[in-house]
């Protein structure tokens, strides 16, 4: 969009774009692709001066004046020529058409012009500042509406320009979360299309300073698309960009030059622009149709959570197997769901292709790959701490930080992180993190409150159905267990989650037959949807459970039963744990030793779950010296959360309690006891928390 009004012999030679249409302001002829538009000459004269001014209100007098200089005219003849401008132009706009009426002041062209010289689109790149945005302002994206006909452009060009915009340390976009708050306030339907006074009024409503919208029309073979901001405030157009794509295939590549310079023009320095702007088929992918999948994903993924979301990621990868943030994708919707061997084979692919994303994805993979890979917390909380600071508005470093915290028995710090996160996005895992972390600190009434917050919105997943499940038992109402574990019956990939939570119940109250049943109906549940490791998660943990009230025959037949099914860093380090328990040394020596040479630098697995191993055995030989100086190592994370699990099983603690005890330590023995005692917040309905209590006692009445 011109930053003034050109000079009148600059203007008579001018063309411009904008959607289907070419305007010749020399001639004051208009076309549609290589048709010829039939105008009056007065309406001509009227475009023009709206298309010269696009994005500013033009008043009914500078009309008079340049259209009808010094003639007297009866006042409905503006409006009548402006109707007749409107059916030409609306339906290839989708009837939205680009002269709007603002009242009592004029007309405003709002659609995107792009001047062209030389018959070729001039390349147009404003100075920073021009649109009154600055870094501490939020913008929406809404839609690019796809007026084309081809279904592989719907939504596909949002999500395009999301993972552009995405690069921007100065653009911080409207979290998805708070659109979709502000339509239903609106009551609208959540697929309510973001454009025009929608856009306008989720902007008045969230606070948000501009909206971004565009269009993709097709000319011929030839493609054009526009791209409009607009004042969040009063919906005066801030800037306009156009660019033409010369075949399909080139659609993204002109995408791509379009944001670049969308960004400049909303204030972002140029310097900036540089600096984090990888182009879009590397950022990305050139596949239309992987980028299709891959948003499909995403919107599954916000709506419905990962279980929808995987099958779209991996149809983006199929498409383009080199599509580094749908490998990153799928990866932690992966993680998320217990497959962590399946994860970690497209992290690894994720992070081969590192160099071929921008900065904050490129982040954002360097840190699952520490996480899921190496195992290494410190260098994945490293790197998402360089991320915070390049990206200081982006909540998900904070929140993954947050979720390493958890992990690491850091509850205070994880609380605060992850508070941050909600200010910036607040989601699904979001909430259940919080409610996690909330329980584990004692906090069960507002862990109540975040859970049921997007229930009463409608927002359902089994993490949420499963964080108020194990809430309302560590309040003992079972009626609110019993509703929430219905909710996710029949939810292929996710009612395992409620049925395995089920059995600890039954477990934590000593119906251990009942648990036996549901832990194989779990274990089936997940081996139906195709997810093996969390099938032989549930049964590593059933055999823990086994080892720990006495029934070592049944934890060793369990812990084969699970490494058979799969060999997944954390089925290994759970069901080698509770074989070393049951005494089974040769077995648990192998997969000590197997796992201490594939996860050298895995925090959990060397200060954990080896240290739990070791202590295990020298427990089983009656040294329980040993014992309590191999779970040294462990002290600082033993009351964090227990991976994949969303509770800590507190097993070096439990360990070192039962050492004293071996050596007649009786009051250290109840001090660790009572460590496990004391936070049922975080072992919740395990069975070593009613263990703990009644070893505690023991303790203390001998």
């Amino acid at each position: 969009m011109p930053t003034e009004t050109a000079p009148q012999a600059a203007q008579a030679s001018a063309e411009y774009e904008f959607g289907p249409f070419r305007l010749d302001a020399g001639r004051r002829a208009l076309y549609k692709g290589a048709e010829f538009v039939q105008l009056t000459p007065k309406a001509a004269e009227m475009l023009v001066l709206l298309v010269e001014e696009a994005g500013r209100v033009v008043t009914k007098e500078q009309i008079l004046e340049r259209a009808w200089p010094g003639v007297v005219v009866e006042e409905g003849t503006i409006a009548n020529n402006v109707s007749a401008l409107r059916k030409i132009l609306d339906p290839a706009f989708g009837g939205d058409g680009p002269i709007a009426t603002v009242a009592r002041r004029g007309y405003r062209f709002t659609a995107p012009v792009r001047p062209v010289t030389g018959g070729a689109p001039a390349e147009v790149l404003a100075a920073p500042g021009t649109a009154r945005i600055t870094d501490r302002d939020t913008i929406l994206l809404g839609e690019i509406e796809n007026k084309t006909g081809d279904p592989v452009f719907d939504g596909t060009l949002k999500q395009a320009l999301l993972l552009h915009l995405a690069q921007s340390p100065f653009l911080q976009l409207l979290a998805d979360r708070r659109v979709r708050n502000a339509l239903q306030v609106m009551e609208r339907p959540m697929d309510t299309p973001v454009v025009g006074d929608v856009a306008l009024e989720i902007c008045q409503r969230t606070g948000a300073a501009a909206a971004i919208t565009g269009t993709i029309h097709a000319l011929g073979d030839d493609y054009l698309i526009g791209i409009v901001a607009v004042d969040g405030n009063n919906g005066d157009v801030l800037v306009t960009e156009q660019a033409r794509a010369h075949g399909k295939g080139e659609v993204l590549k002109a995408l791509d030059g379009a944001a670049l310079n969308l960004r400049a023009k909303l204030g972002e320095s140029l310097a900036s622009v540089k600096r984090f702007s990888v182009a879009f088929d590397e950022v990305a992918t050139s596949s239309l149709e992987a980028l299709k999948a891959y948003t499909i994903g995403r919107r599954e993924w916000n709506e419905r959570g990962d279980t929808a979301a995987i099958p779209h990621q991996q149809r983006a990868i199929e498409l383009d197997p080199n599509f580094a943030s749908a490998h990153s994708a799928l990866a932690i919707a992966l993680g998320n769901m217990g497959e962590h061997a399946r994860a970690q084979e497209h992290i690894k692919k994720g992070y081969a292709l590192r160099d071929r994303v921008g900065q904050r994805e490129s982040n954002r993979i360097v840190a699952t790959y520490h996480h899921l890979i190496t195992g290494d917390l410190h260098k994945s909380l490293d790197s998402l701490d360089v991320w915070a600071k390049n990206y200081p508005r982006d909540g998900v470093p904070h929140l993954n930080s947050g979720s390493h915290c958890m992990t690491l028995g850091q509850w205070e710090k994880a609380l605060a992180m992850t508070e941050r996160a909600m200010h910036a996005e607040n989601s699904i895992i979001t909430h259940s993190n919080h409610a996690i972390i909330l329980m584990a600190l004692g906090r069960y009434d507002d862990a109540r409150r975040t859970i049921e917050a997007p229930l009463a919105r409608g927002v359902d997943s089994y993490y949420l159905r499963l964080d108020a499940y194990q809430e309302a038992f560590l309040r003992g109402d079972d009626e609110a267990m019993r509703r929430h574990y219905d909710m996710v019956m029949g939810r292929q990939g996710e009612e395992d989650f409620l049925i395995a939570s089920q059995a600890e119940t039954e477990a934590y109250f000593g119906r251990l037959d009942r648990a036996r049943e549901l832990t194989e109906r779990a274990a089936e549940s997940a081996l139906r949807a195709g997810t093996s490791e969390t099938s032989a998660t549930w049964l590593a943990v059933a055999a823990v459970r086994e080892v720990e009230t006495g029934f070592s025959e049944r934890a060793m037949a369990l812990g084969d039963r699970a490494l058979n099914r799969s060999s997944g860093i954390y089925v290994r380090s759970i069901a080698g744990y509770a074989l070393a328990r049951a005494g089974d040394r040769t077995v648990a020596d192998q997969i000590m030793r197997d796992l201490d040479r594939d996860r050298p630098h895995d925090t959990i697995v060397q200060r954990y779950w080896l240290p739990s191993m070791r202590a295990a055995q020298a427990l089983y030989a009656g040294d329980w010296q040993a014992a309590v100086r191999a779970l040294e190592q462990a002290e600082s994370l033993e009351l964090g959360l227990t991976v994949p699990l969303e509770g800590g099983l507190a097993i070096p603690a439990y360990l070192r309690g039962l050492a004293y005890a071996q050596g007649g330590k009786r009051d250290l023995a109840a001090r660790e006891f009572a460590k496990i005692e004391a936070r049922p917040g975080v072992v919740k309905n395990f069975v070593i928390h009613p263990q703990a209590v009644k070893a505690r006692a023991a303790a203390l009445g001998a």
